[in-house]
Parts: C-alpha cells; sequence; structure tokens
C-alpha cells in the first residue's frame, strides 16, 4: 500500500508539471497571437503572472492541508485560477483548471468542488456578457458566446470532480488501512506485553516453587540441627549436611535461571566459536552440550552476521528452553549447509523431567521460540519446533544471500 501511495503523489506531482507547462504553453501562444493580431498580450502576461502562483500554492498545499488550513488554501486556488477562466476556452488552460477543482474536491469536500466549477463558470459567463453592452443584439450575443465557451469548460471541470472524488476514496481508503495498520501494531505490542508478563509469571513462580522450596529446606534442617545438637549431636550434623546439600542445589538452580535468563555470548566472537561460547556457558549448569558443525557453515556465519545473529538467537533460545522447560540433560546442536540453505538442528532429551508426551506433536510456541519463527520467516527461513516421544526437536532453516551462494558454487 505504501508503494501504490508513493506512485499516486509521483502522478500528482506530474500532473501538476504537466498542467502548469500547458498553462505557460497557452500564454506563449497568445504572446505569438498578439504581435500578429495586435491584440491579447494582457491575457498572456496574467497568465504568466498566475502560472508561479499556482505553482507555488501546489507546492505548499500538503502543508496547508495538514494544517487544518484546506478550506483557506482551497478559497485562494479557485481565486488565482479565475483569471485563467475569464479568458479561456478550449485549449492548453483546462489542466490546470482540472487539478484546482479536484483539489478542491479532495481537500474539502465534493460541495466545494462543485462550488469552483460553478464559480469559475459564473464569472467567465459574466465577463462574457459585460463586455459586450453596446446594445441589445451585442448583449444577447455576448451571452451566446459565453454559454458558447462556458458550457464546455463547466462539462470539463466535472471531469475535475470525478478525479477529485477518485483521489478522496482513495486518501480515505488509505487512512482507513493505515488506522487498521495501528491498530494491529498496537494490539501486537498489547500481546508482546501480556506474553512477557505470562513468562515473567511463570518465571517468578518456577523460582518461588522451585528455589523457595529449597530455601525453606535449609531452614528446616538448620533450626532442627539447632534443637537436636544437645540431644542428638549425630542427628543435628545429618541435618546440617542435609542443609549444605541443599545449599548447593540451590546455588546450582540460581545459576541455571541466571544462565537461562541471560544467555551472553562474547562480541569478538564469530561463527561457529561463537556457538561453542553459547554452549561452555550453558555446560556450566550442568548441561552436556554437544555441537556439530562444517567449515562451510563456519565461514557462512563468519561472513553474514544476518544470518549469523539469527543462529545464535534460535542456539541461546533452545539451550534455554531445554534447560529451564525440559530440565534436560543432554542437547545436540548441529549446523551445516545443504543445497544453499543453512540447516541448524537442536535436540535435546527429558531427562530431569520425564517430560515425555505424544510422538511427533508440535507444541505451543511461546515468546521465545515465535521470535525465531519471525525472525526466520524475515529471512524467507522456516522454524520447526516438535516434540517426540523422547525428545524435543528445534529446526530452522534459511536461504543462504544470492552473493555468499554464488561465492560457494565459483570456490567449488
Amino acid at each position: 500500500m505504501d508503494s501504490f501511495h508513493v506512485s499516486v503523489e509521483r502522478t500528482l506531482v506530474a500532473l501538476q508539471a504537466v498542467a502548469l507547462c500547458c498553462l505557460l504553453t497557452a500564454a506563449a501562444l497568445r504572446i505569438a497571437d498578439s504581435v500578429q493580431v495586435g491584440e491579447g498580450l494582457p491575457v498572456a502576461l496574467t497568465w504568466l503572472a498566475v502560472t508561479p502562483i499556482i505553482a507555488v500554492l501546489w507546492f505548499l498545499r500538503p502543508r496547508m492541508v495538514g494544517a487544518g488550513h484546506g478550506v483557506g488554501w482551497t478559497m485562494l486556488s479557485v481565486l488565482m485560477s479565475t483569471p485563467i477562466a475569464v479568458f479561456g476556452s478550449l485549449d492548453f488552460t483546462i489542466p490546470a483548471l482540472l487539478l484546482v477543482v479536484a483539489f478542491a474536491v479532495v481537500d474539502v469536500s465534493l460541495r466545494a468542488g462543485v462550488h469552483a466549477t460553478v464559480w469559475i463558470s459564473c464569472v467567465g459567463f459574466a465577463l462574457h456578457v459585460l463586455g459586450n453592452r453596446a446594445s441589445w443584439d451585442a448583449v444577447v450575443g455576448g451571452a451566446l458566446q459565453g454559454l458558447v465557451n462556458v458550457v464546455p469548460v463547466a462539462v470539463l471541470l466535472c471531469f475535475g470532480i470525478v478525479l477529485g472524488l477518485s483521489l478522496r476514496s482513495f486518501e480515505e481508503r488509505r487512512h482507513d488501512d493505515q488506522s487498521l495498520i495501528d491498530r494491529l501494531r498496537h494490539t501486537a505490542d498489547i500481546e508482546k506485553e501480556l506474553l512477557l508478563s505470562d513468562e515473567r509469571a511463570r518465571s517468578a513462580r518456577e523460582l518461588h516453587d522451585g528455589l523457595g522450596h529449597r530455601l525453606t529446606l535449609i531452614s528446616m534442617s538448620l533450626e532442627l540441627a539447632e534443637r537436636m545438637r544437645g540431644v542428638d549431636a549425630q542427628q543435628a550434623w545429618d541435618e546440617v549436611r542435609t542443609a549444605k546439600d541443599t545449599t548447593g542445589d540451590a546455588l546450582a538452580e540460581m545459576r541455571m535461571w541466571v544462565r537461562a535468563l541471560n544467555p551472553v555470548r562474547e562480541a569478538g566472537a564469530q561463527g561457529v566459536a561463537a556457538l561453542e561460547l553459547i554452549a561452555e556457558s550453558f555446560r556450566r549448569t550442568g548441561l552436556s552440550v554437544v555441537v556439530t558443525s562444517d567449515d562451510d557453515s563456519d565461514r557462512e556465519l563468519a561472513r553474514d552476521d544476518v544470518i549469523a545473529l539469527l543462529i545464535y538467537r534460535t542456539v541461546q533460545e533452545g539451550l534455554t528452553n531445554a534447560l529451564r522447560h525440559a530440565r534436560a540433560r543432554t542437547v545436540r546442536i548441529d549446523l551445516g549447509i545443504e543445497e544453499q540453505r543453512m540447516e541448524l538442528s537442536i535436540s535435546n532429551d527429558f531427562g530431569r523431567t520425564g517430560a515425555a508426551g505424544p510422538a511427533a506433536t508440535e507444541p505451543v510456541l511461546g515468546f521465545g521460540l515465535r521470535g525465531i519463527a519471525d525472525r526466520a520467516a524475515e529471512h524467507r527461513g522456516s522454524m520447526n519446533a516438535r516434540r517426540t516421544d523422547r525428545e524435543f526437536l528445534l529446526d530452522v532453516v534459511v536461504p543462504l544471500s544470492s552473493a555468499a551462494a554464488s561465492g560457494r558454487q565459483e570456490a567449488s
């Protein structure tokens, strides 16, 4: 829709330029006639003087209408175009009048376009009549001459009204479409905030249920050890060891959440080395991560920052989900290039939760996976997430850029 709007605006600019050129041509022809016949020079000079004024008005039109001065601008434009119609006939002056009437319809209303047409026609007719007042026959002749000139001009100006209605309808549809786009963007922003809010609430709930439960066990063990130290020292020390083990679990849980919520990589790392750094940051939580790749994919990641960013974000999201939701023990990351496409596959087990589900089912995508899918679609790629009875699979396929693909073909 935006490109169509731009082409319409360019067409209007071209029409304005053509109309001004036609007006200048009409003035030049009048000057030529005045040299031969000896009259018509004031009319030509009037058209020459009006041409730059109308050009300035058309140039200022978007700003004036945007500032809410459409009525004033239309009245001024119609008044400035009146001298064109007063002495005009079916010649090069018509395009300028057509645009004046069309802009009156677009910037104000249909009634304004009709009023402009009636005004221009009536003024032209009145001047033909008033210019022939020597006798009754001259008045009648002037009226007939005025009708001969004015009626065709008025009919042509009706085409200006039709053009204005078409442009006004387009502007209204464009405004409605823009309003719809704005509402959709607003709805998408709200949905994004709701998804983030749900994600934060779920994370807080899991932190409370997991870490909070361990801290409660530590407190209870230490309290029991304090009560039992004078009665049963062995049991007291057992409770202290239990508190120590639980503290270790709590610290591991906290490290897992810190890494899952902020899986950063070093800014200077590129290619597969960056994937290894991301994997290493998750290995510190006890997760086993295996990364396999080929030389072509390593070179492509170092060459194409756009595809590299998509791959890095997908790996971070896949490892985060494996750690937080599946409580996986093992994650495998496979990266390679096949048929001019970068293919990334991430698989993880359900080792810590036993969260096995029905074979080959598609999970409900959360905010993170939906973001990955949108990123892949922006680059003409795709994302597929599914679970089997033993593992969760995340695949991303994105075509290589044409330059990179041709470079690989030349190298091969």
